[in-house]
């Protein structure tokens, strides 16, 4: 009695098909791929030995028209009967190989068909679960359609039922309306797909809320409801718990197939025998029970064991001797794929261990299961040998929903009971627990439409090219991820490198026919402390702290006169995100991946309280004008806003249907604006909470909001390369700034509102005139994504951070580029001038702060003139004069050349 297995015979490709049931009743969009003639008594005078068609299932399930020969689960069918007469969902759990799909397509099919009225259509999730459901629906749904049509229907019910279009309840009803005297059952076969094959999760709880929310109450079942019957694997139950809609039904709805009892164990070995007239030697049954020892998992290697029994028969009596001879119980799937395996040459051999640990994923707090893989991964060259194993039994080929052919393994007792395979997958499993990883990643790249940004970078990038070299046959199909982050990590590094200074100063002068060097200080101070990346930085009001928040947990505060940390305020348990000061200075907030703010006492380095509430990280906090609210946005979707006296929380705004990105409150403290990746703006009226307007336009994620400094306009940055102005009394757009190739990552606005300035992952900076919308100048320089821009707070100079290191400081009159301030070892992800513009705080992915003094940085890049030119008129010099020693030679190489 093996369990689920089907294979999508390539014959039919994406054709909807369907099975007979009876003389009347089909079972729509099942593929029952078994190529022996179905299973008729005869009688046992008259047939010849040779003919008698075997009546087990190897490692097949038993489908519809193998009810004659399903035999030891007719209580169980029973009660699965009983359950269509009242509930209309009836997930069955069981053990892998404990014959959850034969129970359903064999047993209650057939007992249902034999009743009358029922109409019966199965699907298995699979990857794609929206159009695996729509192709079982359309039969029933538009049945005058041709196949072709029905192919088409298909793709487009499942779009609306993935979008929410069309609910599944209205399908349903328009089911009921084609086939008013009949019930529908809905078989979801191999329901863990969902959570094997199916690795977005969102799409996942989305199929899953579609399915619920269709399901009738019990109370309001009505005799024409549809019933939805699943099978799925009990190691799975904890998948399913974890998202609560479905533990909710799941709670006391399930039906649970446990193992076999003796009696039944015994009719599934002898009635499908006695069919054909076929008797078991005296004490073989019984020395079969004993072997499959009551456990469920081992019904497949029983099935399969007395297929090969009936096979190596002679006459119509079944022998000790043959049943030694195939490897009784635990040894006869063992011994059939160690055959198949030993007939192969060795090069062969190598090529079916590589088939094989492609075919299994492993597992992670479960067993480890089958995996469909495509022929893509395996490679033309393989595809003959995967035929051959087809052939043996040994993997089922297919296609999927893309024509695609794809092959898996026969069934999951080849996982458990193959000597060999074990020995593989142990061997390999870290390299497929990372192979799979890396799939994913590859996936998310592809829906990125091949974007550079989500290559494989660093550390992650060094693991895949050197598994890349070690073991190129096993990443066919992930050959060309690979090899596009290589490049474009050696795009990067060769641009970096091109642009790296050597900042040294060095004061001349020549006398007595030798060379004086004077090592001038920096123009910074570096404050060290975090041991994780420094995500934000922020000034006090009155310029005297600086505040940093850390992927280390903590904050830090730092006096800004003597460069030394104050205190390290302590309390988050994940990443800090963002910190902001109150208008008055006394009180600090920090947002946090741990879900809270934390409010601190500046003055104690005390907390203050922790405001919970969000259920997903905290991306920023802001401090109203008047210092009252705090503004938090968050992963979760919401807005919060906090009453700072009390601590408590005033309100949610909700209405956003992905992450808030971004919060800005307005200059008057009346408004707040929210950016978020559902690609819209809303702004909020905070007196009642109330949403005043939404401001669509952005095509993809807004990841940065700003007033400007009147409040009547708000500028937004977007991932689809664009910055849009608003009229925020009308919630027009007043113009798109566009000029940018890649994502805007920061939007600011001048001190006197009437620059902005945008900073890209194409590298540049742009300076937009917001009277006319024109762009004004483009600064370039940077060799890498501009995370941050800053204007000083007297409007002629603008600092850019950027992911090469550095941060630039332009001339906002000329456009020209100022100084290139080097020292950090990672990417500047913030950059903040203090409120007298004396200071600038740069933040960056090398754990450090550093202070930069802009005065001193001035006075330096006059002497940064003079030393050129004095290294100008001494270079031929230096570099010509014996008499000058070497390591004097090369004083002048770091100080640029007219």
């Amino acid at each position: 009695m093996a369990e689920e297995n089907s294979n999508y015979n390539s014959k039919f490709e994406n054709e909807v098909k369907s099975a007979v049931v009876g003389e009347k009743n089909i079972i729509y969009n099942y593929f029952y791929y078994r190529e022996e003639a179905r299973v008729e008594p005869v009688d046992p005078a008259i047939a010849a030995d040779e003919y008698l068609p075997c009546p087990y299932q190897g490692l097949f399930h038993f489908g519809p028209n193998d009810a004659d020969v399903f035999f030891g689960r007719e209580i169980f069918i029973e009660e699965l009967y009983s359950a269509t007469k009242t509930n209309n969902f009836i997930p069955v759990l069981g053990a892998s190989g404990s014959g959850k799909s034969s129970v359903v397509l064999a047993g209650l099919v057939p007992k249902l068909q034999k009743a009358g009225h029922w109409q019966f259509t199965h699907f298995r999730p699979g990857s794609d679960p929206f159009h695996a459901l729509a192709l079982a629906l359309v039969p029933l749904y538009t049945p005058k359609l041709d196949q072709t049509d029905q192919i088409a229907q298909a793709r487009k019910m499942a779009g609306y039922l993935q979008d929410g279009s069309v609910i599944l309840l209205d399908v349903f009803a328009k089911i009921q309306q084609n086939h008013p005297n009949h019930r529908v059952l809905l078989i979801a076969d191999q329901f863990e797909e969902i959570y094997t094959l199916c690795n977005d999760q969102e799409i996942r709880r989305k199929f899953l809320d579609c399915l619920l929310v269709s399901l009738e109450t019990l109370t309001s079942l009505t005799s024409s409801a549809t019933v939805l019957v699943t099978t799925m694997r009990a190691d799975f139950l904890g998948n399913a718990l974890s998202y609560r809609p479905f533990a909710d039904v799941l709670q006391n709805g399930d039906v649970k197939l446990g193992p076999m009892n003796r009696e039944e164990l015994t009719q599934v070995i002898e009635k499908p025998a006695q069919k054909f007239g076929v008797t078991f030697a005296d004490g073989l049954v019984k020395r079969i029970l004993d072997d499959v020892e009551n456990q469920p998992g081992n019904l497949p290697l029983l099935e399969f064991a007395l297929t090969e029994l009936w096979n190596k028969r002679t006459g119509k009596q079944l022998t000790h001797k043959i049943y030694e001879e195939i490897g009784q119980v635990e040894g006869a799937l063992a011994r059939h794929a160690d055959e198949k395996y030993g007939n192969l040459t060795d090069d062969e051999k190598e090529k079916v261990r590589r088939i094989f640990i492609q075919l299994v994923r492993p597992g992670e707090g479960a067993e480890d299961t089958r995996r469909i893989a495509m022929k893509a991964e395996l490679g033309e060259q393989s595809w003959s040998l995967v035929k051959k194993l087809a052939d043996a039994r040994l993997v089922v080929t297919s296609r999927n929903l893309s024509s695609q052919e794809t092959v898996e393994v026969v069934h999951e007792a080849l996982i458990r009971n193959w000597g060999e395979l074990r020995e593989w997958m142990n061997t390999n499993r870290v390299f497929r627990a990372w192979q799979e990883r890396l799939r994913s990643a590859k996936g998310q790249w592809e829906a990125t439409n091949k974007d550079s940004g989500s290559l494989l970078r660093g550390a992650a990038l060094a693991v895949a090219e050197e598994k890349l070299k070690e073991r190129p046959e096993d990443l066919i199909d992930e050959k060309e991820f690979i090899e596009q982050s290589i490049q474009e990590g050696n795009r990067l590094k060769q641009a970096e490198a091109a642009r790296r200074k050597r900042e040294i100063r060095t004061a001349w002068g020549i006398a007595a026919g030798s060379l004086v060097a004077v090592v001038i200080s920096g123009g910074f101070r570096t404050l060290t402390g975090h041991s994780n990346i420094v995500n934000s930085v922020s000034f006090s009001p009155d310029g005297k702290t600086l505040a940093s928040g850390s992927g280390d947990k903590t904050i830090k505060l730092w006096n800004l006169e003597t460069g030394k940390e104050i205190r390290a305020l302590m309390g988050h348990s994940l990443i800090v995100f963002s910190v902001s000061f109150s208008p008055d200075g006394k009180t600090l907030a920090s947002g946090s991946w741990d879900k809270t703010i934390k409010l601190w006492n500046l003055e104690t380095g005390k907390e203050i309280r922790t405001l919970t509430g969000h259920s997903l990280i905290v991306n920023s906090v802001s401090f109203s004008p008047d210092g009252k609210t705090l503004a938090s946005s968050s992963a979760d979707k919401t807005i919060k806003l906090w009453n700072l006296e009390t601590g408590k929380e005033i309100r949610a705004l909700t209405g956003h249907s992905n992450y808030v990105a971004s919060v800005s409150f307005s200059p008057d403290g009346k408004t707040l604006a929210s950016g978020s990746a559902d690609k819209t703006i809303k702004l909020w009226n905070l007196e009642t909470g109330k949403e005043i307007r939404a401001l669509t336009g952005h095509s993809s994620v807004v990841n940065s909001v700003s007033f400007s400094p009147d409040g009547k306009t708000l500028a937004s940055g977007s991932d689809d390369n664009t910055i849009k102005f608003w009229n925020l009394e009308t919630g027009k757009e007043i113009r798109t700034l566009t000029g940018h190739s890649n994502y805007v990552a920061s939007v600011s606005f001048s001190p006197d509102g009437k620059t902005l300035a945008s900073g890209s992952a194409d590298k540049t900076i742009k300076l937009w005139n917001l009277e006319t919308g024109k762009e004004i100048h483009t600064l370039t320089g940077h060799s890498s994504v501009v995370f941050s821009v800053s204007f000083s707070p007297d409007g002629k100079t603008l600092a850019s951070g950027s992911g090469d290191k550095t941060i630039k400081l332009w001339n906002l009159e000329t456009g020209k580029e100022i100084h290139t301030l080097t020292g950090h070892s990672n990417a500047v992800f913030s950059v903040s001038f203090s409120p007298d513009g004396k200071t600038l705080a740069s933040g960056s992915a090398d754990n450090t702060i550093k202070l930069w003094n802009i005065p001193e940085l001035e006075s330096k890049l006059k002497l940064d003139s003079l030393m050129q030119n004095n290294c100008d008129s001494v270079r031929v010099y230096l570099e010509n004069n014996p008499n000058v020693s070497e390591r004097d030679s090369h004083l002048c190489d770091a100080i640029g050349r007219k």
